[in-house]
């Protein structure tokens, strides 16, 4: 563990027993430790759970299909059918960024 992973203040931080419940119910459907949960929040780091990274992927692995089966040849379609072909590939890639939280 080099000098920049190493986490050496703590911060304590009271919370109802109710609180606490719905604290680690988040921290497990995100698949992420209470305290890293709480770390990421305290620091304004988008928490991704597990489910929107996998939907994700997925869509990203469609994007990258559909870019595969595009014809090579060019009397398949008409320019505008070519445009929303492509249209349709950017939407997913967007759509995967979103659920990535990422620009």
């Amino acid at each position: 563990m080099d000098s920049q992973d190493r986490k050496p203040h703590t911060v304590r931080v009271r919370l109802t027993a109710a609180q606490l419940a719905d604290l680690r119910y988040q921290a497990q459907a995100a698949h992420k430790s209470v305290s890293e949960l709480i770390r990421l929040r305290a620091t304004l780091q988008p928490v991704i759970s597990r489910a929107d990274d996998t939907a994700a992927q997925r869509i990203d692995q469609l994007g990258r299909l559909l870019k595969h089966l595009y014809p090579k040849d060019k009397g398949w379609a008409t320019g505008d059918d070519r445009r929303r072909w492509w249209q349709l590939v950017e939407e997913l890639q967007h759509t995967a960024a979103i659920l990535r939280r990422t620009p």
